[in-house]
């Protein structure tokens, strides 16, 4: 015969109620406010074991207290109860409804992530935000150190991902932290960041071999996407491995590029520095400037004894690009390319200057109206042109990049295009 009230138990015990509890609540239910001592009897269950449960009871709310001495019981009444069960699951179900896209976003991380106890030798990992997930956790557990070797970009994702703080708290619990990165114009802020915490060093192009070493137990190593700033989110491609031939090779190749790279503070002295051996030329007295560098070039030839003295015109044309490049990139807004463009279309415009986007990837441009390539001499314009965009989009994006420079004295009247490319 089932016993008096089993389907109230089960249905308190459905919420969370232990069945023991929900015998003296329902005990309390039949016979108004008890005594402890009178719960336990009418329940059948032990003295002691009865206090524990009217505790919990008290505090989910179920039972309260009344009386004075000795101390009685009241359950809450069943409309209540019931009330506060609807009014429960319908805010959860309201929740749940308001959340669920959020929810099976995070399912899909968490199952897509792998843990640190997984046995595989090789785990693929999709996605950015599955990754910086993993990496935080790794991050967490490493004990000895962390050796990174990233492209320049990395630096700002790592910081907008969270990335930053865990390696300075892993520093902060002793872990050595070591990056190898291009420390360059567009990422300088980055990489004096990340020298308060990490000993960085600075390599003059990308590290083809990326990824992040912990502790000789594992590595996180880029197969695809990203390799360029601005890649799609949706193509990154890493690997997790705990293969131990492989993490020796991952060793081996970032202890050798890290023997072979400059320390970061030599890199940020160099960036911030200007060269004590500058010759500004200033607008409305570039005879000054000239006549400088001429009184220069004939001390040169006079003391070497040089009856000609070739100059290097497209290196100098490049420092002109880079300069101007460096300028027009301060008032431009984006990091990724096609912000970049859109900025710099909006820039051309300003100064009554055309600038067409003709596709985005591969980023292809178009540009009229510049007095470089329409003037005189559109020569110097195949080479200042393009320097100045390659340095325009290498501050922004913190890459290096390629342009295609346009033909000579052809198109002129359609302008000019270039192809714009990451390396």
């Amino acid at each position: 015969m089932a016993r008096s009230g089993a389907g109230l138990v089960r249905l308190l015990a459905e919420r969370g109620v232990p069945e023991r509890a929900a015998r003296i609540y329902i005990a309390a239910s039949r016979e108004g406010p008890q005594t402890a001592s009178e719960l336990a009897r009418m329940s059948g269950i032990h003295r002691v074991e009865t206090y524990r449960h009217i505790q919990q009871l008290h505090e989910a709310g179920l039972l309260r207290s009344v009386g004075g001495r000795p101390m009685r019981f009241a359950a809450l009444s069943a409309e209540e109860l019931i009330e506060r069960w609807i009014r429960t699951t319908s805010e959860d179900l309201r929740r749940l409804e308001a959340g669920r896209d959020q929810l099976l976003k995070e399912f899909q991380e968490q199952i897509t992530t792998p843990e640190a106890t997984d046995g595989r030798k090789f785990v693929v990992m999709e996605r950015r935000r599955v990754l910086y997930s993993f990496l935080r956790k790794q991050i967490g557990l490493a004990r000895k150190e962390i050796l990174l070797s990233l492209s320049p970009s990395a630096l700002a994702r790592f910081i907008d991902g969270g990335i930053d703080r865990e390696l300075r708290t892993a520093r902060q619990r002793g872990v050595k932290v070591r990056v190898i990165t291009e420390i360059n114009r567009g990422n300088l802020a980055d990489a004096k960041h990340f020298a308060t915490f990490a000993e960085i060093r600075n390599t003059r192009t990308i590290p083809a071999a990326r990824g992040v070493l912990f502790d000789r137990m594992g590595a996180v190593v880029y197969v695809t996407g990203d390799l360029r700033t601005g890649g799609d989110e949706d193509k990154l491609v890493t690997v997790w491995t705990t293969d131990e031939e492989f993490l020796n090779l991952v060793r081996i190749q970032f202890q050798g590029l890290w023997n072979h790279c400059a320390p970061s503070e030599h890199r940020i002295v160099e960036l911030e520095e200007r060269g004590t051996a500058s010759l500004p030329v200033r607008l409305g007295r570039e005879v000054e400037s000239f006549n400088r560098l001429r009184e220069i070039t004939q001390l040169g030839m006079r003391v070497g004894g040089l009856k000609e003295l070739p100059f290097d015109v497209p290196e100098f044309i490049e420092t002109v690009g880079r300069q101007v490049g460096r300028e027009i990139a301060s008032e431009l807004d984006g990091e990724r390319p096609l912000e970049v463009a859109r900025s710099l279309q909006e820039y051309y415009r300003s100064h009554s200057r055309r600038f067409d986007i003709l596709q985005p990837d591969p980023l292809l441009i178009r540009t009229d109206g510049c007095i470089a390539c329409d003037g005189d001499s559109p020569e110097v314009g195949r080479l200042l042109c393009p320097a100045i965009l390659r340095t325009i989009f290498e501050t922004r994006t913190g890459g290096q990049w390629e342009v295609a420079r346009p033909q000579a004295r052809r198109g002129t009247e359609q302008g000019h295009v270039f192809a714009l490319s990451p390396l």
